[in-house]
């Protein structure tokens, strides 16, 4: 009998742009998302999945919504980087939607990434003139003029469509494009270990039996693409702590750097990998951010099938210079998983032992030694 195929392995078909197919997903799976969500509102994680599902379900302007809501939120408690990527993921399915284009300008506008911005701001202009807008055409104008690195063919356009208008030394309108209410200037506490902690990710109970007890509704028993849909290989864990490290910092600091490389983490999270690997180019250009960006691509390589460039990414990590102890330890771990999922036992085997000698009391590395002595018959 041929299994059927796994909530969440249907999901994905979305991601791959597969627009034009609507996926059968129960009211049952919408119903239960949405119930969560009353207890939890500002679960990020959460909203996703139900825009997702709304996604599957062909049922685009509620996913669009759901993926607005989603960005807000990250917004507001200033995940800048996961707002970008959802707001990004919105410009796929919907290339001139307003607020994900005001966004996005506005947010690389305040990193200093003027042409990044105006690109957005122009998106934004063409949907207020196509629309009859002629207001807020003008005021998005004047606040491209403002910042775009070549001001001229945006100065020509203004006298094409505004001739009776007179340009101002600085526009007025330059700080009224935003669509999100100000954050507080106070730093946010990230609970740990209360009530409130589901708040961000809820890596225990929101990642872990709430997926199992909602893929239930649309699975066979012991499916074998469950093992597929583990979320801490996702890396919500590292993009937490990442996002996490980061948010009591200025937010007028532009780190090129280090906004690249939590990009690339965000569009990971949203499995969109191309985007992610795109952005991780850039991050690896950074001395600083270059061993992260490495071992990232490495996962997301390996999760792509491709276990040979997974490799070289680890292999390029090891030969830098001045590692740490527990850098050592992370690359040769992730080197065993990849030569064991290449077949290559015995080097894996070898590679699990370098790292175990270092931290005896590491749990999964005992656990893959273990596992591949008895595989190989090596006491």
């Amino acid at each position: 009998m041929t299994k059927k195929p796994s909530f969440f392995s249907r999901l994905k078909k979305v991601l791959t742009r597969h627009k034009d197919t609507a996926i059968e997903v129960s009211d049952e799976v919408i119903n239960s998302f949405e119930e969560q969500l009353k207890q939890s509102p500002n679960n990020f994680r959460l909203r996703l999945k139900l825009a997702d599902t709304y996604m599957a379900r062909g049922e685009r302007e509620k996913a669009l919504d759901e993926y607005c809501k989603s960005a807000r939120l990250y917004l507001e408690h200033d995940f800048t980087p996961l707002a970008v990527a959802t707001y990004k993921k919105i410009l796929n399915e919907e290339p001139q939607h307003l607020e994900a284009n005001l966004e996005l300008g506005r947010i690389y506008r305040q990193k200093k990434f003027f042409a990044d911005a105006t690109s957005y701001f122009r998106m934004a202009f063409d949907y207020y003139h196509e629309n009859a807008l002629n207001d807020k055409a003008l005021q998005t104008l004047e606040t491209i003029i403002e910042i775009a690195p070549d001001k001229e063919p945006y100065r020509q356009l203004l006298k094409e469509r505004f001739p009776n208008h007179q340009e101002n030394a600085k526009s007025i309108y330059s700080d009224i494009i935003v669509t999100n209410k100000e954050p507080s200037s106070a730093p946010l506490q990230l609970p740990e270990d209360n009530d409130d902690a589901n708040f961000f990710f809820d890596l225990g109970t929101e990642l872990g039996d709430e997926i199992e007890e909602i893929d239930d509704f649309s699975r066979t028993e012991n499916d074998s693409d469950s093992t597929e849909e583990n979320p801490l290989e996702h890396g919500v864990e590292e993009i937490f702590q990442a996002l996490k490290s980061t948010i009591n910092e200025e937010k007028d600091n532009a780190d090129t750097d280090k906004f690249h490389y939590n990009l690339a983490l965000a569009y990971n999270e949203l499995k969109m990998p191309e985007q992610a690997l795109l952005e991780s180019e850039e991050a690896l250009k950074s001395a600083d951010y270059r061993l992260q960006t490495l071992l990232l691509r490495s996962r997301i390589f390996l999760n792509q099938g491709s276990a040979s460039t997974a490799l070289s990414q680890i292999q390029q990590g090891l030969l830098e210079k001045g590692l740490t102890r527990q850098e050592f330890i992370t690359f040769k771990l992730q080197l065993g998983l990849i030569l064991k999922k290449m077949g290559h036992n015995p080097q894996a085997l070898e590679a699990f032992r370098e790292a175990y000698a270092l931290d005896p009391e590491n749990v999964d590395l005992a656990h893959e030694i273990e596992s591949l002595e008895n595989s190989t018959g090596k006491s």
